[in-house]
């Protein structure tokens, strides 16, 4: 299922003829393209709709981390200044001076906190309020601000008790006022889903056909890259932990969980909205200046941010074209199919592709870090 949605702002367009109608509603910031196809699950044969929820995994930490620049938006945090200052227990054993933009750009050397909690409770993972806790009494394992570390579980954690402390409110309760009301996008995006949605779930299932490939992948270590500094990530995505991650994320404990890194059920047309509304000025500087996110063209140039999940999911806006795409998928793969689309659409509209999709990419999914 994918979605394409322009910026509601043409004023920025040259004035040049427009040789298409599809040209002609990217430029008036019209929804261009809403295409469902499929069923939601291999065991569900009810077709997809337009407003069918997609676990979205990794997708989730990029609206996670538009929610702290939101709240820096508010003036209830700054992007440089300690945590501590505004959550008072998370300044102690080493981490005083860990600021926000630590957090944000995957250097505060907690990349591997709570990595051990399921080990002592499976279900403690789900237990927001505890992973809060937990994490505010842990050390960084490196000096904060030094070491770049991928944060693939406990950004979630680290981000979603800076959201509840800075802002006095409920971690779900900022997710509505910053982006669902704003956007007219309720009962289309949740971390955490409600009792009511699930017979609109799409259900996660693994590509065989890819299985061989997707282990030999996911037993290699990886790195992603930020500026010239390649940055280590947590090489546990075997085959066997990959097919019981995406068993477990289909369960309605873990899909009601409140899990800020990767449990975001969305329609493909409600993330594509999110993006679109981030092409927003205030917002585009704030991600700029953190150096999140970011997406590259072919050419090298810096077009947007964005982020990509497991399996093959993914949304991103491009700045300069006022231009948002999100695409959602529920058989879980290398990523291939999401490029092929992405690839055609912005060949179609004359936009530049985005690097990590000129060409195949691997299974994990997860964002390079620029």
């Amino acid at each position: 299922m994918d979605a394409v949605v322009a910026s509601n702002n043409a004023k920025w367009v040259y004035e040049s003829p427009i040789n298409s109608d599809v040209e002609a509603k990217l430029r008036d910031g019209q929804v261009i393209i809403d295409t469902a196809a499929g069923v939601l699950g291999k065991d569900d044969p009810r077709p997809i709709q337009h407003d069918s929820l997609f676990p979205l995994f990794s997708v989730t930490k990029g609206v996670t981390a538009g929610m702290v620049h939101w709240l820096a938006d508010k003036g209830k945090l700054k992007l440089d200044e300690n945590v501590a200052n505004f959550w008072p227990e998370f300044g102690r054993n080493g981490k005083e001076q860990i600021k926000v933009n630590h957090i944000l750009n995957h250097t505060s050397g907690l990349h591997n906190a709570l990595a051990g909690i399921s080990e002592e409770d499976p279900t403690l993972f789900c237990d927001f309020d505890e992973c809060i806790k937990r994490i505010a009494m842990v050390s960084p394992e490196t000096k904060p601000g030094c070491e770049q570390f991928y944060h693939y579980l406990s950004i979630g954690s680290l981000c979603g008790g800076m959201i509840e402390h800075a802002s006095g409110k409920k971690f779900q309760d900022v997710l509505e006022e910053a982006f669902i009301r704003p956007l007219n996008i309720e009962g289309e995006l949740y971390i955490g889903i409600p009792p009511g949605v699930e017979s609109r779930l799409a259900t996660i299932s693994l590509d065989t056909n890819k299985a061989s490939r997707i282990g030999q992948h996911a037993e290699r270590p990886e790195r992603k890259r930020s500026g010239t500094a390649s940055i280590p990530v947590p090489s546990l995505l075997t085959l066997n932990l990959i097919s019981t991650f995406i068993s477990l994320s289909n369960t309605l404990s873990v899909r009601r969980a409140i899990l800020p890194a990767f449990n975001l059920h969305a329609s493909a047309r409600a993330l594509a909205c999110y993006y679109a509304a981030l092409v927003d000025e205030i917002i585009r500087i704030q991600f700029y200046k953190m150096g999140i996110l970011r997406i590259k063209a072919t050419d090298g140039n810096v077009i947007g941010f964005r982020h990509s999940g497991l399996g093959g999911s993914t949304g991103y806006c491009d700045i300069n074209n006022r231009f948002a795409i999100s695409v959602t998928l529920n058989l879980a793969s290398s990523g291939a199919l999401t490029g092929e689309i992405i690839r055609f659409i912005c060949s179609e509209l004359d936009l530049p592709v985005p690097k990590d999709y000129a060409e195949s990419r691997d299974f994990t999914g997860n964002p390079k870090i620029n």
